[in-house]
């Protein structure tokens, strides 16, 4: 493995931070795999035995965590599998004597696999390390169901139909918390949602699985602790992967049904 540098601005990147802490680390772990063009071979399970040997969780699903997050870019060429770490040589300063790398760039958008970061790399939620940033992603207005997303040369615009979840999740939800900002944090959660399962990537779907929370009386604020406030549903939290799981999974309804 090669010697990287990490400074204190991966630590407080907010895009970063939506992501699982493994994913976290396996991210920070790829730049010392990484060739000093930022790639590598995407072969999951030697990467689980060179920098995750002692935990548990997938791999794979790592990657794609990350992939859809827009920090690595999971690509094919030449018949291999590769991964680009994004803006790697913008952020690390490889010693002069290592050597030059022999992975094809992924200059070609049609060799990516699956979807490929819908970001230009400037925008603030690729700038994983700029030097002790404090900088804070500016939050975006909600202006419609493609607020915020942008087209890179050859590369698809951001899909998922944002504002008209939001206006069904108002709709079905009017007791949750009221969605004001929807910055690229929350885009990256909800985008992620969309795309892991094609049954997702449809409002008919959105509606009905809405329509399923708000049959929670614990969800919708009816029931809870005694001693504590209400439960306050947002849509955020909502999406965050593993309440989704954990809705969908009927946690939240098993107390009605019994």
């Amino acid at each position: 493995m090669r010697a990287r540098n990490i400074k204190p601005g991966f630590f407080k990147n907010e895009a970063l931070a939506e992501c699982s802490q493994l994913a976290r680390l396996l991210f920070a772990g790829l730049w010392c795999l990484a060739d000093r063009e930022g790639r590598l071979e995407d072969r999951p399970k030697r990467i689980r035995a060179e920098l995750l040997p002692y935990d548990d969780g997938s791999v794979e699903d790592l990657l794609s965590e990350l992939h859809e997050a827009g920090f690595i870019l999971r690509y094919a060429a030449s018949g291999g599998r590769f991964i680009q770490v994004v803006n790697f040589t913008k952020h690390q300063n490889p010693h002069h004597r290592e050597g030059a790398s022999t992975i094809p760039a992924p200059d070609k958008p049609e060799t990516s696999l699956g979807l490929a970061p819908d970001k230009p790399e400037t925008s603030p939620e690729l700038a994983v390390l700029i030097p002790d940033s404090l900088n804070l992603i500016p939050d975006s207005p909600i202006q419609g169901s493609d607020a915020g997303a942008s087209v890179v040369a050859g590369k698809p615009a951001d899909s998922c139909p944002h504002q008209e979840i939001i206006d069904l999740y108002h709709r079905i939800l009017p007791m949750g918390r009221q969605v004001r900002i929807w910055n690229e944090a929350r885009r990256t959660k909800l985008r992620a949602r969309w795309r892991e399962d094609i049954k997702r990537q449809s409002l008919a779907w959105w509606e009905k699985f809405f329509t399923y929370v708000a049959e929670s009386d614990f969800l919708t604020g009816k029931t809870g602790t005694t001693g504590r406030p209400p439960f306050e549903v947002d849509l955020e939290w909502i999406v965050t992967p593993a309440n989704l799981v954990k809705i969908i999974e009927g946690k939240y309804h098993e107390r009605e049904a019994a």
